[in-house]
């Protein structure tokens, strides 16, 4: 598979991670948060002919960006630790509604809430854990909230490592 870094289309940053061969080929940006792939190429025609686009939901279908002849569409990412997603928030100064990203932590679901959270098509159990998209930390660009979820994974990752434990040393 291959792996490159080029210039991104959009935001003109170096920071374009291209991964895969031909149909499977993703591009993703780390500055700016958008994405394409493959299936949204458009080959000439326009964003609203193009299946891959009618299947976006209404506030994805605003936020594409056509460049390149693709679609290109803001990240959505679903980690153990919490989610990153695109929302809309009005802006008070100027009354405009902008695009700003949303991250929500993976919290612990009280025991007397459990209940309200069944898993679906398994009888008696319920999800113990959810992403807590009711007090979602805000960020005005993409990678600053890519750098918090950098951070936090990092800091799960150096919780869960056994640590080394090291002899005390005496002075002589």
């Amino acid at each position: 598979m291959n792996n490159k870094i080029g210039n991104c289309p959009l935001c003109e940053a170096h920071s374009l991670h291209i991964v895969g061969e031909d149909e499977t080929t993703t591009q993703q940006c780390i500055n700016c948060g958008y994405v394409t792939a493959e299936k949204f190429n458009l080959n000439g025609g326009t964003k609203k002919d193009h299946e891959e686009y009618k299947k976006l939901t209404e506030d994805m279908q605003g936020w594409s960006v056509v460049e390149n002849d693709r679609i290109w569409i803001p990240t959505i990412m679903t980690l153990p630790i919490g989610m990153l997603f695109p929302v809309n928030i009005d802006n008070p100064v100027n009354h405009q509604i902008e695009l700003k990203w949303a991250y929500a932590e993976m919290v612990d679901i009280p025991e007397d809430e459990v209940k309200n959270y069944p898993i679906e098509g398994q009888e008696g159990k319920f999800y113990e854990r959810r992403f807590n998209t009711d007090d979602p930390k805000i960020f005005d660009i993409f990678v600053e909230a890519i750098t918090l979820l950098n951070d936090k994974a990092k800091k799960e990752q150096e919780a869960s490592k056994p640590g080394i434990k090291l002899p005390k040393l005496k002075k002589v």
